[in-house]
């Protein structure tokens, strides 16, 4: 376990210079722990949120804290293994944080922030795109930076078809992960809502070697139906399947969720185009200048960009906790929730947040739509659902 505690953050610097002779200096710090993936798999997805987590807590300490006091932190690494998340869940608890923050997936964060709940402290997910991330899946401490993935497959729906007419379209599902089937809950619902029809549908996973069944289904689809577009619910690890419909001479639109953000993998696709995505911030060059700040902010700070969107989540997040402890007075867990629930549009780096007391994840905020084109990644424009998503959608079942 690394720990951050009081000393290490003056030898870095988080702390600011008037911690020990201000007017506040009795007051205990506020302390943020961290309960996160440094070594594993989800270490690649955490270590950039963790970064911007860091540099909020800098900018923080330097406008003087939250309610006068200085913030510190510690960190446990939960290793990617479900049994170590809980440890690390125990581990940051044992220094009486006021938040916890844990991995951006839900199935290795969970363990951690159902230690949080059980203790009764506020935990978040720092980008998790699954709804069970908060009330549903932990309790009503519980919250997530991110936003549902069936938002995204929604947007890119409705924009498919009223901004570029994609009126029928064949579906790729990735049935490997969650994530990738609740992008394409949202995409279906909002596609036949919109009147568009999906007149094909077949499954892969991100890793098959060949889909070659699959692309050949595509094809007979495109000759006998007239498929105008393929919706490709899966993530950046699909590289080789985007390649594979490629070299088959499918040179239709193709869609994706935001799973998809960032350029890392086009290089498995040499001059990828004509492929579209929503995301919550544009890396190379955000039209919005608090979140095009961000970035600036994190390049100053640690000299490279974020390698994708999901880095960005807990930035927003921490500034609505912020608002919500000092609109509380307190860091009681309660008491913050409470205010942190009648959020509505509220505005952070990324836009609009709302929370609910039945639910703690973004589902109806504006998305960037996002092209690949030769194998970069350019803002097209800014895209609103105006159909709140139901429960059937967001939570998968029936009815």
């Amino acid at each position: 376990m690394m720990k951050q505690r009081v000393l290490g953050l003056l030898t870095t610097g988080l702390l600011g210079a008037g911690l020990f002779g201000s007017a506040h200096a009795e007051e205990p710090p506020i302390n943020i722990g961290f309960a996160i993936a440094q070594s594993g798999r989800m270490a690649v997805t955490d270590a950039d949120a963790y970064r911007f987590a860091q540099m909020w807590i800098k900018q923080q300490n330097e406008k003087g804290g939250l309610l006068g006091r200085q913030i510190v932190y510690e960190t446990a690494d939960n290793k990617t293994d479900l049994g170590e998340a809980v440890k690390a869940g125990q581990k940051v608890l044992a220094s009486d944080p006021d938040l916890v923050l844990v991995s951006c997936d839900y199935d290795f964060g969970a363990p951690s922030a159902v230690q949080v709940q059980k203790a009764g402290k506020i935990s978040a997910f720092m980008c998790a795109a699954d709804p069970k991330a908060g009330v549903l899946g932990v309790g009503p401490l519980s919250f997530t930076g991110g936003t549902a993935a069936q938002l995204g497959g929604a947007v890119i729906a409705d924009w498919a078809i009223k901004e570029k007419g994609l009126k029928t379209a064949f579906v790729l599902e990735d049935v490997a992960g969650e994530a990738q089937k609740s992008a394409c809950a949202g995409f279906k619902w909002m596609y036949e809502k919109d009147g568009g029809k999906i007149v094909g549908s077949e499954q892969f996973r991100f890793d098959d070697a060949s889909i070659s069944a699959q692309v050949s289904e595509i094809s007979k689809k495109i000759a006998s139906d007239g498929v105008q577009t393929v919706m490709l619910c899966s993530h950046l690890g699909a590289g080789g399947a985007v390649r594979q419909i490629r070299s088959a001479g499918i040179d239709l639109p193709l869609l994706g969720p935001a799973l998809f953000d960032g350029v890392a993998w086009t290089s498995a696709v040499p001059g990828l185009t004509n492929f579209f995505i929503p995301t919550q911030v544009v890396i190379e060059g955000d039209p919005r200048p608090e979140a095009q700040a961000m970035t600036d902010a994190f390049v100053a700070e640690y000299g490279e960009k974020p390698a994708s969107m999901w880095s960005y989540p807990i930035y927003a997040w921490l500034q609505l906790w912020a608002k919500a402890v000092e609109t509380a007075g307190t860091t009681d867990p309660q008491k913050v929730v409470d205010v942190m629930n009648s959020f509505k549009d509220e505005p952070t780096a990324l836009g609009p947040r709302t929370f609910t007391p039945q639910l703690h994840i973004q589902t109806s905020e504006p998305m960037q739509i996002t092209e690949f084109t030769d194998g970069r990644q350019k803002f097209v424009e800014e895209w609103k659902i105006e159909d709140a998503i139901p429960n059937s959608v967001l939570y998968r079942v029936g009815g």
